[in-house]
């Protein structure tokens, strides 16, 4: 081969391996792009490096935890903040910057920063919790809270914890300080924010608005601020000591407030302090039924809402369920075996609340569970039965002849 044609033989290997340098090149930059598409945050030079230029905790791999888990119900996830994963939570889970924890279909969670600082997850909820200083030592714990479904908030007066939360594209900042609230949401692009204790400032478009206590706004993606607007009054009970007996199948119970028509939240748990609801529902009217309770003991509450506000609880009302098996004592103060024809006033006690027949008639009943009925009683055989019937359908009876002498 001439030297001419080993020089055009060179060229084309050099030509072909610097096609296929460039063939790599593009492809490690569109697998770079395609990392970033799919895992976008990262972590921020700022944030490995403190203010004094030595590297922050972060940097050294040391995470710290920002909140836990506690008082799950049902189905909760959680995705860590370096991960596109969701797994099962667990209570007492530890979570760290930027994790993310969802609730499903009847769930609920809370997260808890501090004693007395938490955040109450509703159902089919998400909510993300970015850590906003870091770095910064020595100063109360500031977080970002991203929200999506329902979301109540209780902090202490203790200042441990500075909160703002994102919702349909508005910020609400939470003065820090004693403070109860709750973000419910109305549809895909509107949730409204409620004050019960302490103050919340909105940030719109081109003002800031202080929401104060009792006070309730609706916020809408893309719409201005209204003004806020007070909180409808708590409902009046109108048995707060309800008592149902059974004897096989609990009854259908029902729970009745003053108000009228409209939206109510109904609340019923085993706890007095309502750690954990057993039923949370809107209800639509005065008046709400549940027929799957078993025996025991039971609290209840209901709230009023208008257009997204939720007014404060009533009081709490109690209901008990009892099961009673056994028949309801019964003791009869019969007459003699004989006795003289003409009236005859029959006595005798039972278990209060029951009710009384002799002969098949309604005998006069106390409170204390005493009775008495007028007999006749005519010459020759008289039967006398006596039937005591609890409120639970459970019976005793009790009988006897006397001999009726003119």
């Amino acid at each position: 081969m001439t030297p001419k044609g080993r020089l055009r033989k060179c060229a084309g290997v050099a030509a072909e391996t610097g096609v296929a340098l460039l063939l790599v090149l593009a492809l490690f930059w569109l697998f770079i792009v395609l990392l970033f598409a799919v895992f976008p945050s990262g972590t921020p030079l700022k944030e490995l490096v403190s203010d004094r230029g030595e590297p922050s905790p972060l940097a050294r791999g040391v995470k710290r935890p920002e909140a836990a888990l506690q008082s799950l119900v049902r189905d909760v996830r959680c995705r860590r903040g370096d991960s596109v994963a969701w797994g099962d939570a667990s209570e007492g889970m530890l979570l760290y910057n930027r994790d993310a924890i969802q609730t499903f279909d009847r769930s609920g969670a809370t997260i808890s920063f501090a004693p007395g600082d938490f955040l109450a997850m509703g159902s089919n909820s998400m909510v993300v919790v970015t850590r906003l200083n870091e770095t910064v030592e020595g100063e109360p714990r500031s977080y970002r809270v991203h929200v999506e479904g329902e979301l109540r908030g209780s902090f202490s007066a203790a200042k441990r914890v500075r909160l703002e939360v994102a919702a349909v594209g508005h910020l609400a900042r939470v003065t820090p300080g004693a403070s109860r609230f709750s973000f419910t949401p109305l549809g895909e692009n509107a949730t409204s924010l409620t004050v019960h204790a302490g103050e919340v400032r909105v940030r719109g478009e081109d003002r800031v608005v202080r929401v104060p206590a009792r006070f309730g706004i609706t916020l809408r993606r893309g719409v201005p601020l209204g003004p806020p607007l007070p909180l409808p009054a708590s409902p009046r009970l109108k048995n707060d000591n309800l008592l149902y007996r059974f004897r096989e199948l609990p009854p259908r119970v029902r729970f009745n407030w003053t108000g009228g028509e409209g939206v109510y939240h109904f609340q019923l748990s085993r706890e007095p302090n309502f750690g954990r609801v057993l039923l949370d529902s809107r209800v639509n009217g005065s008046e709400f039924s549940a027929g799957t309770l078993e025996a025991g003991s039971y609290y209840w509450r209901v709230s009023r809402v208008e257009e997204g506000r939720e007014g404060p609880f009533s009081r709490t009302g109690r209901c008990r369920l009892l099961q009673l098996l056994a028949p309801p004592e019964l003791r009869v103060d019969f007459p003699p075996s004989t006795v003289g024809v003409g009236g005859f006033r029959l006595a005798g006690r039972c278990q209060p609340g029951s009710s009384v027949y002799v002969n098949g008639a309604a005998a006069t009943m106390a409170d204390d569970g005493s009775f008495s009925h007028e007999l006749e009683l005519r010459s020759g055989v008289n039967l006398i039965r006596v039937e005591a019937v609890d409120q639970a359908g459970n019976a005793s009876y009790a009988s006897r002849v006397v001999y009726g002498k003119e």
